[in-house]
């Protein structure tokens, strides 16, 4: 699974993708539990692995979620956060039980802790559009429709 990451991130780097300096697995345990006890559900450990190696992603319109909120640099925007997002979300009724770890054009993209599975939700309806079984799916489904 990890090398699925590492090979598809290698991909969308050499075309653009904005990637961050990864974490270590003891914050992400740590953020995972803090969303625990706020009654989200827990950074699925494929998600975590993709931390490991790339805290956060940008690229063509995909952006999957750092652990938390961190500048893109010299007076851009916030990479956006897990956690921070958590409470966008929070209220939603739509988006109860999961947890939104990035957006795409159109599209949420949530896990869903119930079905075990990443979904693509539109932003109008929160219908699934698609689900995928890792994050490295997701990665791979996007990758392949964009580039």
């Amino acid at each position: 699974m990890i090398q699925n990451i590492h090979t598809i991130l290698k991909k969308l780097y050499m075309t653009y993708a904005v990637v961050f300096p990864p974490v270590k697995s003891t914050d992400a345990g740590s953020v995972s539990l803090a969303l625990v006890r706020a009654g989200a559900p827990k950074i699925p450990m494929d998600y975590a692995l993709f931390l490991e190696v790339s805290n956060g992603l940008y690229w063509n319109g995909l952006e999957l979620f750092a652990l938390t909120e961190q500048p893109r640099g010299k007076g851009a925007f916030m990479h956006a956060g897990i956690a921070q997002s958590y409470l966008t979300y929070l209220r939603n009724p739509m988006l109860n039980k999961k947890l939104v770890v990035g957006t795409a054009p159109e599209s949420l993209i949530a896990y869903d802790a119930r079905a075990n599975a990443y979904q693509m939700l539109d932003r109008t309806t929160y219908g699934v559009v698609a689900a995928y079984p890792a994050v490295a799916d997701v990665l791979q489904a996007y990758a392949d429709f964009k580039g």
